[in-house]
């Protein structure tokens, strides 16, 4: 719904802007690469490092294709673009609600976990190690969804060493009462 009333604006509005236009259709066309990019290398397990990058580049994807259906003149090309660009800004919301990175803990100077947001029947945050990698990637090597904790606040690294790692997890205590929850990995080949 929000699409269509967009794409009413040209018919109000008049005037024109052929430099918007030409800046929003170039931006426009190297976000999406960089989104498309973004996915596949998620879908692999890599993401880049830091905790709101991919949230800034799911936003600014957005808001352009908001833009785009703003401000261009429906013609045939808006209408073939409109079925690339519908699925992938309902791609990019998706990702930018559910997998929105809460925080960090460094385990090391290579190893990190992470807490996340959990999809629609997740019973709980996700938690994560990750591996720094490439320079500017991380690599997922380990994910839990099934620990149900929720409000998870601070981690502290016990032991992390090639036979195994655990964690104190400290959380609000309302799905588990064991507060901090003891999280033991034994290491097969993971790290």
């Amino acid at each position: 719904m929000i699409i269509i009333g967009l794409n009413c604006i040209p018919f109000v509005v008049k005037t024109e802007f052929p430099k918007l236009e030409t800046l929003i259709k170039r931006t426009l066309i190297i976000t999406s690469i960089i989104f498309i990019l973004m996915v596949i290398l998620l879908s692999n397990g890599y993401q880049l490092k830091g905790i709101y990058s991919h949230s800034f580049i799911e936003l600014t994807f957005i808001i352009l294709i908001l833009f785009y259906f703003s401000f261009f003149k429906n013609n045939k090309s808006k209408l073939l673009s409109l079925f690339i660009l519908v699925p992938l800004i309902s791609l990019a919301t998706l990702l930018l609600v559910f997998e929105q990175v809460i925080t960090e803990y460094k385990i090391n100077e290579k190893y990190k976990i992470e807490v996340s947001k959990s999809g629609f029947l997740g019973c709980g945050e996700r938690v994560s190690i990750t591996k720094s990698d490439l320079g500017i990637f991380r690599k997922r090597i380990l994910i839990r969804t099934d620990l149900c904790l929720i409000g998870i606040d601070k981690i502290e690294t016990v032991e992390f060493n090639e036979n195994g790692a655990e964690f104190l997890i400290y959380h609000n205590g309302i799905f588990d009462s064991e507060n901090p929850y003891k999280f033991e990995i034994k290491n097969k080949n993971v790290w």
